[in-house]
């Protein structure tokens, strides 16, 4: 039950405390101090960051998405999807601790031909080499229906490829059980952890 105590405005508030405390039972104000004193603990400055610096030491993490990419491919060989490209921008003096790639592919069947789909999530620094962070055979496919849909977020440790603040391009290379058309519809999100100080 609440305890209600009329006070006096003109009391100090050591002396609302006093009076209150003189109304509880020797358990309950053992209980009452054992439970302030724990919170007081927590608020301990040895529990809080000493200076800035400390806070700035923690690590942050930002996410960067693409545009997103519609393609239709219908080839059976390796064939690429459009790139698309990720500017990754960071506070002054940040450093980079680990870079995930996220990959979201939606494909859908064109046609009334099953599908098996081998696909490859590439990355490269824009306008350089093409590395593979990515790769399943049969990773994904449908029946003979056309309009059939599936899809999977693939995650890649591209902390090797993100080093620092710059362009980065995102692509599929994807390979069908058959020639008959097939859509892709692909966007990248880059969530880059750091460090500043």
């Amino acid at each position: 039950m609440p305890l209600s105590v009329p006070v006096p405005a003109s009391e100090t508030a050591a002396a609302v405390w006093a009076y209150a405390t003189r109304l509880l039972t020797a358990a309950q104000a053992a209980a009452l101090a054992e439970i302030t004193a724990a919170r007081l603990a927590e608020l301990d400055a040895g529990n809080m960051p000493g200076d800035i610096n400390t806070l700035l030491l923690r690590e942050i993490a930002l996410s960067f998405p693409s545009a997103e990419a519609l393609d239709a491919i219908a080839a059976i060989g390796p064939t690429n999807t459009t790139e698309r490209t990720i500017t990754v921008s960071l506070p002054t003096g940040a450093t980079i601790r680990r870079v995930i790639l996220a990959a979201f592919i939606t494909v859908m069947n064109n046609s009334t031909n099953a599908q098996k789909l081998d696909i490859d999530v590439q990355g490269r620094v824009a306008g350089g080499s093409w590395n593979t962070y990515f790769s399943e055979d049969g990773v994904a496919g449908f029946p003979a229906t056309d309009g059939a849909t599936t899809g999977l977020v693939p995650l890649s440790d591209v902390t090797t490829l993100v080093t620092a603040e710059g362009t980065y391009g995102f692509r599929l290379a994807v390979t069908q059980t058959s020639a008959n058309s097939v859509r892709y519809t692909t966007q990248y999100v880059l969530i880059v952890t750091y460090r500043t100080g």
